[in-house]
């Protein structure tokens, strides 16, 4: 009777190590389908299509989203400056933060001229509403889009992104400056001041010469 309990927990155990197991393929093949999402953002993917050709139990699907919803506010929050690296010291192995100095600080205090927000409405507009999420090239700079791009870029460095292919998106804050200038547009309204994630952007006029 020992015996047949003993060998009973003995199934239990191994049947959790490979659930636990399947669990991690599970989340690496649903991290392998959000990929697609590079350079396709206005794309949908179909959450109960993919738990369904991974065998996931609603229990699970859910489960499972909740795990990478978390991991995604974690990232965008306490690491949104950092990068975790694996360090071992003393044959002990560590996680750690690293400082990323790839990711512009966004300053409390923006100047931005007039000409300037426009050339920035219009990139958000392009971005969102011809490109339709696509990163844009600027590899070859043959169009005066990409040229205000360009320039844009060295001056608010933190208002766009790269992903790595050699295209470059507006990032968080980029397309939140974007939209709300967008918005005085439309309603004629004159840009004076925009207070956006805790940084204030003052617009100012263009210096004739």
């Amino acid at each position: 009777m020992v015996s047949d309990l003993n060998a009973h927990e003995s199934v239990n155990r191994r049947s959790k190590r490979l659930d636990e197991k399947n669990m991690f393929t599970v989340l690496y093949n649903m991290l392998k389908a959000l990929e697609a999402f590079d350079g396709n953002y206005h794309k949908k993917l179909n959450y109960e299509k993919l738990a369904e050709y991974l065998k996931l139990s609603d229990q699970d699907a859910n489960n499972a989203l909740t795990l990478i919803f978390k991991f995604q506010k974690v990232f965008k929050t306490t690491f949104k400056h950092h990068q975790i690296q694996r360090k071992t010291v003393n044959g002990a192995i560590y996680l750690i933060a690293d400082k990323d100095d790839k990711t512009p600080i966004i300053p409390k205090q923006i100047h931005m001229t007039h000409s300037s927000a426009q050339l920035l409405s219009d990139v958000t507009y392009t971005f969102k509403h011809v490109n339709r999420g696509k990163g844009f090239n600027l590899k070859f700079t043959n169009t005066e889009l990409l040229k205000n791009i360009k320039t844009l870029k060295a001056t608010y460095p933190y208002l766009f992104m790269e992903n790595g292919n050699n295209l470059t998106y507006p990032s968080e804050m980029g397309l939140l400056l974007g939209e709300a200038i967008l918005s005085y547009s439309k309603i004629h309204k004159k840009l004076t001041e925009i207070e956006l994630n805790n940084s204030l952007i003052t617009f100012e006029e263009d210096v004739r010469t």
